[in-house]
């Protein structure tokens, strides 16, 4: 990135003297109130003029790109660039000159007189065709950065789905799932919801692993089915709290998320009658935030792999990154909840 950045700021340093000294030449062969001026007066006009017209480009294509991308906000993107445009270039204009005034480059003249209209509109040409060369590089770019993506997802999706299914349908986890079973077969109810949350979640894990994205509300009904199960394990010592309001229900996510890290925190904390466990999931401000006390044990390595896979899948779809944050006490993780269509 700081390669990047070097290489684009070399190239301005050379492009703009060059082009403002040519544009400054024509300007100063076609008015009179130029020829009287000393020619450096002139060339440093049309250097200093390039460069605020280019920076200004810039600014407003780069702010443009990130706030609103081509991709999801085209037409929102090309009004508020021509109208910036139009108006940066008139404010610019009028600032260079006062300027060329004070500096006594050219004489005062009416602001709308044909050659200071033919002095604008031709800077307006000339502004348009810079930022199109900006668009132009910034569609290249993100092209380019697109099917780096869509390579990577590729090859993260066949890991994720291998994660998935290993860390959710592993020997361990079914191991356990039967052992309270066995215990609760004398309560028929206890049992029959607990086959019933076993079966369902099993059926979407398997429904769910070809799916790129899924909605939050089949997540969080997945995921109370998951913590169900892992509550007949742990009793009363595993303390869960799920507030993800309906109004979130339409965003989506990738398949499992919130399960693998509800069995993050389960996999990697003590969790007993001294020490219970208290996991909370809420959404709010389009993220949803999983967050535990911290306890960690100490016969368990962790990898970070798994963490490592979900920022992956999410940064397939944006820009936002996934947060993990870790203090003495609480262990957080925020996902960014996503608005792509289904």
């Amino acid at each position: 990135m700081i390669h990047s950045k070097l290489k684009e700021l070399k190239i301005m340093a050379l492009l703009i003297p060059i082009v403002g000294i040519i544009i400054a030449l024509i300007f100063a062969s076609a008015h009179k109130n130029y020829q009287e001026v000393k020619i450096y007066y002139i060339l440093l006009s049309g250097v200093l003029n390039t460069a605020g017209i280019w920076l200004g480009c810039f600014l407003i294509v780069t702010f443009l790109w990130q706030k609103f991308p081509w991709e999801r906000n085209p037409i929102k993107h090309l009004l508020i660039e021509i109208v910036a445009i139009i108006t940066f270039v008139f404010l610019f204009g009028l600032f260079m000159y006062k300027l060329n005034l004070a500096c006594k480059l050219i004489q005062r003249q009416d602001l709308l007189d044909a050659s200071m209209m033919m002095d604008y509109f031709v800077s307006l040409l000339i502004t348009f065709l810079i930022t199109s060369i900006y668009e132009a590089v910034f569609f290249y770019q993100q092209w380019k950065l697109n099917f780096s993506k869509s390579a990577r997802l590729e090859k993260d999706n066949i890991e994720a789905k291998y994660e998935t299914l290993k860390s959710q349908i592993n020997p361990h986890f079914l191991f356990n799932s039967l052992n309270s079973l066995t215990a609760l077969v004398d309560d028929n109810n206890e049992a029959v919801d607990y086959i019933q949350n076993l079966s369902e979640f099993l059926r979407y894990v398997l429904k769910s692993r070809d799916r790129e994205l899924v909605l939050v509300r089949d997540e969080v009904a997945m995921l109370h089915k998951y913590l169900s199960l892992q509550k007949a394990r742990f009793k009363t010592n595993l303390v869960v709290e799920v507030n993800v309001r309906e109004e979130f229900f339409h965003y989506s996510l990738p398949p499992l998320v919130l399960q693998m890290l509800a069995e993050n925190c389960i996999k990697h904390n003590v969790i007993s009658k001294d020490k219970p466990l208290t996991l909370t999931i809420t959404a709010e401000k389009e993220t949803i935030c999983v967050k535990n006390n911290l306890q960690k044990k100490t016969d368990v390595a962790s990898t970070g792999q798994g963490l490592n896979n979900i920022a992956a899948r999410f940064a397939y779809f944006t820009n936002q990154e996934v947060k993990i944050s870790e203090t003495a006490d609480v262990f957080k993780v925020e996902v960014p909840l996503l608005t792509v269509e289904l």
